[in-house]
């Protein structure tokens, strides 16, 4: 049976960690009210850059692009990035996203493609590690949110990839977020764009672009000329918003 010293040092160390973990979740809170609010705020923009997409690849007159056509390499690679966390502490988060892999995996073998995986977060490396996996690439040069210089350098280089023929798709397993109250890990096909306008438009919250035409817009040059920087833009605002 314990003494009263004992029960006194159980108390105090119990109260320690009550007093840490009240300090992470403080923390978290300020954190993810910083990322909410830069999410709400650029909302509008994005569902405006994701409307106009979606009538460019809609309308009458066809847009040729190398970003909304199939490569002309036929590859059998899939690239897949995977955003993990580098503690606990998260719920069934990693656990999510190691379903996710399991899945990736699975069909690539079952389709008889080459599965290249970008990953991001401890948890991840280590899950990678068990499966025996070698992650093509790791991103390690920044700690949580990626600035936007980095985002857009990750979007660039599989833009690269796609319009060489090096690649035939691209995922990104993440945490999507619904509401405050609900996020889900899924997977977000970026490459080819077209499965990106989808997602855009048909997402939780419906943006209604078929309530829209041209006339809503003032398209300077023509859509076609436009189309390879706007394209850019939707892949560099979805790649940043899924760290």
């Amino acid at each position: 049976m314990a003494n009263t010293r004992q029960i006194l040092q159980h108390r105090n160390a119990a109260a320690n960690i009550s007093k840490v973990t009240g300090t992470m979740e403080t923390i978290s809170a300020v954190r993810y009210r910083q990322y909410y609010n830069q999410w709400a705020e650029g909302l509008a923009f994005y569902d405006t850059l994701a409307q106009l997409a979606y009538l460019m690849v809609t309308a009458q007159t066809e847009i040729e692009h190398p970003l909304l056509d199939e490569p002309k390499t036929k590859s059998k690679t899939n690239a897949l990035i995977v955003i993990g966390s580098d503690r606990g502490l998260c719920g069934a988060y990693n656990s999510e996203v190691f379903r996710q892999i399991d899945t990736h995996v699975r069909m690539a073998k079952r389709f008889g493609r080459e599965l290249k995986i970008y990953a991001k977060g401890k948890k991840v490396l280590g899950y990678l590690e068990h499966l025996k996996i070698k992650p093509e690439g790791v991103y390690e040069d920044f700690s949580e949110v990626p600035s936007a210089e980095q985002a857009n350098a990750i979007g660039d280089f599989f833009i690269d990839e796609y319009t060489k023929g090096h690649i035939a798709r691209l995922g990104i397993v993440y945490n999507r977020f619904f509401s405050p109250a609900s996020q889900k890990a899924q997977t977000l096909t970026v490459l080819p764009v077209v499965d990106l306008i989808d997602d855009l438009t048909t997402r939780a919250t419906v943006i209604w672009p078929w309530e829209l035409d041209f006339d809503d817009f003032e398209l300077s040059p023509s859509p076609e000329d436009i189309f390879e920087t706007l394209a850019k833009m939707i892949i560099h605002t979805s790649v940043a918003g899924c760290f």
